[in-house]
Order: C-alpha cells, then structure tokens, then sequence
C-alpha cells in the first residue's frame, strides 16, 4: 500500500489471475442499467450495475455472485473497511462516449477497483483528484489493472471512459462505505 495523497491509498497487484477474471467475468455478465449519475442535477446517464446492502447480505442465492462479492471481500482493503458500514457496491462500464463530472460522495469512503485485465498507455480511464476548490489536480491515478484506490469520498474526483484506440469498455468497482454510521 502507499499513501499518494493525504486520503488516497493505492494497492496494486490485489488479486491473483483467477481472482481477477472471476471479477473481470462478473463485470462482463452484469445486468447493467442505464440511469447512474455522479451528480444529483445532472443529465448524464451510465450503463451501471448497483449492488446494494441486500446483494451483500443475500449473495449464498448466486453462486457466481457469491464468488465474487467474496473474492472482493477478501482483499486487504476490503478487510480494512470490514467494521463501517457498507452502502452499496456499484460496477460501472464506462465506453468512449462517457466522460465523467467532478464529483464527491459526502461522509463516505470509497473503494475503487480497475477491473479490466489488459490497459495499455493511450487508452484513457484515468481517475483524477482535484483540491477542495476543484481548481487543481492533486492526483491522477492511470487505470491500472489488478489495482484498488481506497479513498475519502470528500475528495473531489472524476474520471475518464476509454479512448477510442482502448477496449470498448473501460470496467471499475466502487464500493462505499459510510464514515459515521
């Protein structure tokens, strides 16, 4: 782990091969829904797939759910964050035509984690940090496979869907955690 920023914390190389690809499975067999938006006015919609408390609590339905809420579940940062309060997890499937706003998440921490197996230099998907102002990037995180940024949801952050010399599709894992719960 290495502390980039005050409240960004980096873990690379989180999962072995095989966990990877149940993940990278997971994310490609989702029942995404069109409708996210990273901010309450905004008129931008997502392909997304939310997994609330209930998913979490309810997983033993779904053997490939279980495998891989559990897969995540097991990983140093989740167990970190095992005593707060989970919200919601949320996988997101951003294409060349998403570009995300700055945005924030009150009063919560965030886990976010690149889900694609293969990303080469040039194809986009980079998550940027910005000041309280929202003036200037403090951090530019590439999109890393196998990588996970646990961060203060206060921060304010956006990121970018693929180029289109990348992959169709660009894959991340957010999970939100409540602060003060």
């Amino acid at each position: 782990m290495i502390e980039m920023y005050p409240g960004i914390k980096i873990y690379d190389n989180v999962f072995s091969e095989k966990e990877q690809k149940i993940i990278y499975e997971n994310c490609l067999g989702a029942p995404y829904t069109i409708g996210w938006s990273d901010t309450p006015n905004s008129t931008e919609s997502y392909f997304h797939c939310g997994l609330g408390l209930d998913s979490w609590q309810n997983r033993d339905y779904d053997k490939d759910l279980t495998k891989f809420l559990t897969t995540l579940e097991n990983s140093q940062p989740y167990q970190k964050n095992i005593n707060k309060i989970l919200d919601k997890t949320v996988i997101n499937c951003d294409t060349i035509a998403d570009s995300h706003t700055l945005h924030d998440h009150k009063n919560q921490e965030v886990i976010l984690y690149y889900a694609c197996l293969d990303w080469q230099d040039g194809w986009g998907g980079e998550t940027f940090f910005y000041n309280k102002e929202g003036k200037d990037i403090i951090y530019t995180s590439p999109y890393t496979p196998n990588r996970m940024i646990v961060f203060d949801g206060e921060l304010l952050h956006r990121f970018n869907g693929p180029t289109i010399a990348g992959p169709k599709f660009r894959f991340s894992i957010s999970t939100f955690f409540w602060k003060n719960a």
